[in-house]
């Protein structure tokens, strides 16, 4: 084995270590056996914190992953100051998981929180107002960090209104996934003494980047994020919007959104249940001016939420028709289709795709980029085992729905993109 003659200069060593990022093994090797690459080894392994959910059958992982957190920045308190992501699945034990609330008080440099509730019974969200004090504490102090850029929270309700007026200024990507509000008038988990000790916002944050998504519970009492007027961020520089579609709720927001947003380039419009429709959409699109529309996506799930049945059986939910309305009046370079189905609603969507090939070659004339993902839930008997293999079958219904786009694919230095994923129901 060669031996070198001299040590390798230091700056080589760093350009080593930001080679092997993704490799954690390597990276924590080299930083116990040098001394001078162990802060920036420290830096990278620390750099994305991950505090995930419980899982029922290894409850000991999260706990000793909590553990080895809570030890490395009790003996190594500089580690914390590593941080710049963290993703948090808050668990209803977590009240009293005291771990997990001095761990996130140590978060003070963060540029990214995405902090979540995985719910175990379908339509329900984390009530913000039965929170333990200590663990909403935790929480907003993670919210409210200074230098925050880009924000998730998903399924919580009760949220107090007060803490969204505090955040960072230098915010620009937030994503919001069935969060709902309260006035701090109700809230029993905000004390006046936490809004006053929190930032002072020098300016509103402008949103460049919104996901936002509103699902139908029951319970709803319609009190969203985006309810006040005016709205509590600035839209005038958003460029990118992801948003709910189909019922009148839906879309009157995703209308004053677009209207506000002057420099709107990309635009995702989720329709999530067959009894509502893609309507309105092309009109939007149009009344508003949209001319720097360059990126279009729609996820259109027939995947039933209630016993109810559609009223008719369009596959598209109407999106044909949208594109026969924006036909020739858009810039569209990149253009994105997802759709969500039950195994048997399969071959009725392939059947119908050539009407949708015809729609998209005579609307989008500057098209560059179409990308197709059909997601098809395939539901079996508990412990049966298939008679045939997934994966070929995925394969086998991917072509045959590529076939079906003759038209769109002579669009002059068109890149297509499909593929069918089969998932288990």
């Amino acid at each position: 084995m060669a031996v070198l003659s001299r040590p390798l200069p230091l700056e080589i060593w760093m350009k080593i270590v930001e080679l092997h990022k993704s490799d954690k093994h390597t990276l924590r090797a080299l930083s116990r056996c040098c001394r001078s690459l162990a802060p920036l080894c420290q830096r990278i392994l620390f750099n994305d914190l991950r505090i995930p959910r419980l899982y029922p059958s290894w409850p000991s992982d999260r706990a000793y992953a909590l553990a080895r957190l809570e030890d490395a920045f009790t003996q190594s308190p500089h580690l914390a100051a590593f941080v710049r992501s963290v993703f948090y699945v808050i668990e209803d034990e977590d009240g009293e998981n005291t771990s997990v609330h001095w761990i996130l008080g140590q978060l003070k440099h963060l540029t990214d929180a995405e902090v979540h509730y995985v719910p175990k019974e379908l339509n329900t969200r984390l009530d913000w107002g039965a929170l333990d004090m200590r663990l909403c504490s935790s929480i907003m102090h993670v919210i409210q960090s200074p230098n925050l850029r880009c924000l998730t929270l998903t399924r919580i309700k009760n949220m107090p209104s007060s803490l969204f007026r505090i955040l960072a200024s230098s915010l620009a990507i937030l994503t919001l996934d069935d969060v709902e509000v309260e006035e701090e008038s109700s809230s029993s988990c905000l004390p006046d003494s936490e809004v006053a000790s929190g930032p002072v916002q020098s300016r509103i944050p402008q949103i460049k980047h919104l996901y936002f998504y509103d699902r139908d519970t029951a319970e709803r009492g319609s009190r969203g994020v985006l309810c006040s007027r005016p709205f509590i961020f600035d839209f005038k520089e958003l460029g990118f919007l992801h948003i709910s579609w189909g019922n009148e709720r839906e879309s009157a927001l995703a209308k004053e959104l677009m209207k506000t947003a002057s420099k709107l380039k990309g635009a995702s419009f989720q329709v999530d249940s067959p009894l509502k429709t893609t309507a309105g959409v092309a009109q939007a699109i149009l009344d508003y001016c949209l001319d720097d529309l360059t990126v279009l996506t729609f996820g259109l799930s027939h995947r039933m939420p209630t016993s109810q049945r559609p009223v008719d059986n369009d596959p598209f939910l109407g999106l044909a028709e949208e594109f026969q309305l924006l036909s020739g009046r858009n810039k569209v370079k990149f253009l994105s289709i997802h759709f969500h189905i039950p195994s048997g609603h399969l071959n009725g969507l392939t059947f119908c795709l050539s009407r949708l090939d015809d729609a998209i070659a005579d609307a989008f004339p500057h098209l560059e980029h179409f990308d197709l993902q059909i997601w098809v839930y395939f539901l079996r008997m508990r412990g049966r085992k298939l008679a045939f293999d997934l994966e070929a079958l995925a394969d086998e219904w991917t072509d045959r729905n590529r076939l079906q786009f003759q038209k769109s694919c002579r669009i002059p230095g068109l890149r297509f993109d499909c593929r069918v994923h089969i998932l288990d129901a």
